[in-house]
């Protein structure tokens, strides 16, 4: 569920350039997305930082995936059950978005 909607949440980013601006809204959009399901429960974890992370920047956009028309999204959460961090990859294009569980 969190995978999916994280994919259609950020459809629109395929609109905007593939710069550090947008890399910081995707993270800012998708990080209040999960801090309200930490608040409901649905992460383990203190605080927020425990319970998940998004990682956009120019270390998951490096400049052969921005020439490809890519923008990459590596997120990682806690869910409450089972208590395992799992960690999935979000890749925005033109033609949709790819979804890779690490």
């Amino acid at each position: 569920m969190i995978e999916e909607s994280i994919a259609i949440s950020t459809r629109w980013v395929v609109f905007e350039p593939n710069a550090g601006p947008l890399w910081k809204d995707i993270q800012r959009d998708v990080g209040a997305f999960l801090t309200l399901l930490w608040r409901q429960g649905a992460l383990a974890g203190a605080r927020p930082e425990d319970a998940f992370f998004v990682k956009c920047d120019a270390e998951t956009n490096p400049p052969e995936v921005v020439d490809a028309g890519q923008v990459v999204v590596v997120i990682g959460i806690a869910p409450v059950k089972p208590a395992e961090f799992v960690i999935f990859r979000i890749g925005q294009t033109a033609v949709g978005s790819a979804v890779e569980t690490a």
